[in-house]
């Protein structure tokens, strides 16, 4: 049976409005709203099942799914079914801790963009840092309270304006016991950064260009990298299925216009009907001609060095991107023997969490390299 990951959006609303995000960037459509409801989830999940391996199911795509009054229902939902639930949210609520990790998610990721509130709220626009902090100190305690295993991670997205905050969340969050992922920050949805690869390079408004100032990865460079390899297989198209708290599948996680990008119902249509659908669609002929699928899943290590380039001497040095830079290098040389070997025998959870430690175990090795090298 072929692999699918699946990204449900249990909600149809977020409480902030980031300008990276349509949530925040587009201001002509707006998701429906509503919640899913558990039965609902389950009857998804075993239709799922019984026409695909499912590798893992995210509780979320546009939305914020802590704002979802059942979401413990939802996690026990997947994890009964035997699969690994994964969460991610700006973490600037937090209903229930003790509920969330007692329901066992498999990893709980925390978006984040700062450690002051001057640069963090520019990012996440209307998001409050210290109720974030707080809530992370929460969380942390709920695990330990109740003995979950959930991986608890930032997911530190990396803009011009922020990255000399990045070594403080990052040893905050370590104080907790909570791990960190920086990621370089990008434009969605895929509707905006087309409109951007057209020949006139237009854009939608003001906000926008003021956001692709401070992307690390200039979107015009950035654009013309990931073109010239528009011929990878887009991972979004062909192994991930995403939809909304209705059930509707969406052409893809890049894509926010539910008008005019919905598939039909996931409970009413066969998985090869939709994926028949999605491969013959146009909008997916337009995103891979300018190589757009390969920008929004970091798709080629010369994005990575193409942002390290762009930053300035000093952040460079502040973030030790030369260790970094050699470690994903290492990572992806991992990934591809994964691939070739252990793909079909090891499942999304075993894989994240061997990444986990990877992580871990070359953050030490880091932290000790440069401990010793301030000792120099």
């Amino acid at each position: 049976m072929k692999r699918f990951s699946f990204d449900i959006d249990v909600v149809g609303a977020c409480n902030l409005r980031c300008p990276s995000c349509p949530q925040g960037n587009v201001k002509s459509y707006r998701l429906p709203h509503g919640f899913m409801e558990p039965e609902l989830l389950a009857r998804i999940v075993r239709k799922a099942k019984a026409e695909c391996r499912v590798t893992a199911i995210g509780l979320f795509s546009w939305a914020e799914p802590l704002l979802h009054p059942k979401l413990p229902e939802l996690i026990r939902v997947v994890r009964d079914a035997g699969i690994g639930c994964f969460l991610s949210s700006n973490l600037n609520i937090l209903p229930d801790a003790d509920a969330i990790m007692e329901a066992g998610p498999f990893s709980f990721r925390i978006s984040a963009s700062g450690f002051t509130q001057e640069v963090y709220g520019w990012s996440h626009r209307g998001g409050d840092i210290e109720k974030v902090k707080k809530n992370m100190v929460k969380l942390a305690e709920a695990r330990s309270r109740n003995n979950a295993s959930t991986r608890i991670y930032v997911y530190y997205h990396r803009y011009t304006h922020n990255l000399k905050e990045e070594p403080m969340m990052r040893e905050f969050a370590a104080g907790l016991g909570i791990d960190f992922e920086p990621v370089w920050a990008l434009m969605f949805p895929v509707e905006k950064v087309l409109d951007y690869a057209n020949e006139d390079g237009s854009v939608r408004s003001a906000e926008d260009l003021e956001l692709i100032e401070r992307l690390p990865l200039p979107l015009g460079k950035a654009i013309e990298t990931s073109r010239k390899y528009r011929d990878l297989a887009c991972s979004l198209r062909d192994s991930q299925i995403s939809m909304d708290f209705q059930g509707n599948v969406q052409l893809c996680c890049g894509v926010f216009d539910a008008s005019k990008f919905t598939v039909g119902n996931y409970l009413t249509m066969p998985l090869d009907e939709i994926q028949r659908i999605r491969q013959g669609h146009g909008m997916c002929d337009r995103c891979r001609q300018h190589g757009v699928h390969v920008y929004v899943t970091y798709g080629t290590h010369e994005l990575e060095e193409l942002a390290a380039a762009t930053i300035s001497p000093d952040d460079y040095e502040l973030l030790d991107l030369d260790y970094e830079l050699a470690q994903k290098r290492l990572r992806r040389g991992l990934e591809k023997v994964y691939q070739k070997v252990f793909a079909r025998v090891i499942s999304t959870e075993q894989k994240a969490a061997f990444g986990a430690c990877f992580d871990r175990m070359q953050r030490l090795v880091g932290q000790l390299k440069r401990s010793l090298r301030g000792k120099g």
